[in-house]
């Protein structure tokens, strides 16, 4: 059960840095306000629980709710601000409204781990991670983010000691952003459900992750650090494995494009493949090479052979910027053009691997 905070100093800056484009808007920090309200979070409109997190995230200041500032009759039950109505208490919410619950499963998720015990918190708290109020302590951080992004959040404390995050579904959205966290000191990642979705704005495409502060700094080295990506991808390819054929071949027709465009019979694709460093085995269009080339050095060389692949299988025999996007959508990352919006990137190899540092 989470009591405190970590003793080791949360890296604010630098979370914040390395997740920066990479999830929807900025983190937020939530705070438990288990004797009294910090002053700086008393001006608060009633909204639904889960909506602080929203607010804070896109409104840019700190909100709370609590027994009498709240909207959502089940939320506050959740969170342990009230008993609840006899509706509400005994589970029957759930079956009532969602007939594929049982009456004895709409108690069992209204209770026990699934709801914070009656008059243990003053107040919840949320606030932009960057401008959390001072003598405000930080729980947990919570972010919005497509599933590519959440799987790499979501490892922050299985790169530490092995556990790994626990998968919340089938709850109330409540229950996975202020009590799962309370009860186990791990990782969340979740989906949330309708209300909670509704209530962050979130899109199809996108997911939340909960990161208690005891595992947070681990971001920076996930997320800020050097992978070696093609060296980890081939470590893992049997001797029998066809990509190492497909290594091959690729590597010959590199060669020969190489000593064409040295001999100056060259396409405009190969010769921005050559000022950017980069070998390819078939036709790039220049667009297609830019997008490449913008990625950070580490991650061309692979990205180069998974967009070759990719094409021949299927049946691409020109690699174009809009071949790119479709590799990287089918990858699971959106916004290629930045038309996902906040924390939406024009190139998803930055997305997935930027860093503060140009190389």
């Amino acid at each position: 059960m989470t009591q405190t905070t970590s003793s080791t100093q949360l890296d604010i800056a630098g979370i914040a840095a390395v997740l920066k484009g990479k999830i929807r808007g900025q983190a937020v920090a939530v705070t438990l306000f288990r004797d009294e309200i910090h002053p700086a979070y008393t001006s608060s409109e009633r909204v639904d629980a889960c909506a602080i997190l929203r607010i804070a995230r896109d409104e840019d200041r700190p909100v709370h709710m609590n027994s009498e500032n709240h909207d959502c009759s089940h939320g506050s039950f959740l969170t342990g601000f009230d008993d609840g109505n006899e509706l509400i208490a005994s589970g029957r919410l759930l079956p009532v409204f969602i007939p594929a619950y049982t009456d004895h499963a709409g108690l069992a998720v209204n209770s026990g781990k699934f709801r914070l015990p009656t008059g243990s918190m003053k107040g919840l708290g949320a606030a932009p991670l960057e401008k959390v109020p001072a003598g405000a302590e930080i729980e947990w951080i919570v972010v919005v983010c497509e599933p590519v992004i959440a799987g790499q959040i979501a490892a922050a404390r299985a790169v530490e000691d092995g556990v790994q995050p626990s998968a919340a579904a089938g709850s109330s959205f409540c229950t996975d952003a202020f009590v799962t966290p309370f009860f186990e000191e791990n990782v969340i990642l979740t989906t949330g459900d309708f209300g909670g979705r509704m209530n962050n704005k979130l899109k199809p495409t996108e997911m939340f992750v909960i990161v208690p502060t005891r595992w947070a700094n681990n971001l920076i080295s996930i997320l800020g650090a050097t992978p070696d990506v093609k060296g980890l991808y081939e470590a893992t390819r049997t001797e029998e494995s066809s990509y190492w054929d497909r290594k091959k071949e690729r590597e010959a027709k590199a060669d020969a494009r190489e000593a064409a465009y040295a001999a100056g019979q060259t396409s405009s694709g190969d010769e921005a493949a050559a000022k950017a460093g980069l070998k390819v085995s078939m036709d790039w269009d220049e667009d297609a090479v830019a997008m490449i080339a913008k990625a950070p050095k580490f991650v061309r060389k692979f990205a180069v052979g998974n967009m070759e692949d990719f094409a021949a299988q299927n049946g691409y025999d020109r690699i174009t910027g809009e071949v790119v996007k479709e590799q990287m959508a089918q990858a699971g990352v959106s916004g290629m053009d930045g038309a996902d919006g906040e924390g939406g990137s024009k190139n998803p190899l930055k997305k997935l691997f930027g860093r503060k540092k140009k190389d």
